[in-house]
């Protein structure tokens, strides 16, 4: 959610015109200290991946919900999230599940662009959420910085929402249930795995 192989940067003009004329200086016999060896330029480091956000079908098998409250609270916090990343290449807002009171649901909002100061946005990003002492966990297999919290909705459901931060990306993840919930992290990472796409 491929990387490209290293180049070795060939020798600028200006250092060919400078062996050029030392050349000639020595055939001409003129004195000249001797060169210092010059220390090889390191590789240049791998070109990054270019990511961008959307929105699958389905997300943990859930269908995308149809309902206009459901998305719209998905989208709330869509501006303040592009406020933060510029230039936006891509946002998403949506919301998953079977539109049942019951039933379980996700909420998906995120932008990619150019992302500074990660674990600052995501403090910023998870502010709106009624959850307490979110806490570090692991990011998965797309790096960057993420934390998860729990608490619980106006409506009294519970909720877990974990947020993320790479170089590129910027995003939310709430699960919300009828039912209290355990460690969300594994399916945190499905859902963000779903949500990225990569281009070389």
């Amino acid at each position: 959610m491929t990387a490209m192989s290293n180049t070795t940067r060939r020798p600028s003009r200006a250092f060919g015109a400078v062996a050029l004329l030392a050349t000639l200086f020595l055939a001409a016999g003129c004195a000249s200290e001797p060169a210092t060896p010059r220390t090889p330029a390191a590789p240049s480091s791998p070109a990054q991946p270019v990511r961008k956000l959307r929105m699958p079908d389905t997300l943990l098998g859930l269908p995308k919900s149809m309902s206009r409250v459901a998305t719209g609270a998905a989208k709330q916090h869509l501006d303040t999230l592009k406020r933060d990343v510029a230039p936006v290449t891509s946002a998403v807002g949506w919301a998953y599940g079977n539109d049942d009171p019951d039933a379980d649901m996700v909420y998906i909002t995120g932008v990619s662009g150019t992302v500074t100061d990660g674990p600052g946005l995501i403090d910023r990003s998870l502010q709106p959420y009624r959850i307490e002492s979110p806490k570090p966990v692991e990011p998965g297999e797309l790096g960057g910085t993420a934390r998860c919290g729990q608490g619980r909705s106006g409506d009294g459901s519970h909720l877990v929402v974990c947020a993320w931060a790479d170089d590129q990306t910027l995003g939310i993840v709430a699960f919300v249930s009828s039912r209290p919930q355990g460690d969300r992290t594994a399916q945190f990472h499905e859902v963000r795995s779903a949500m990225t796409e990569t281009a070389a």
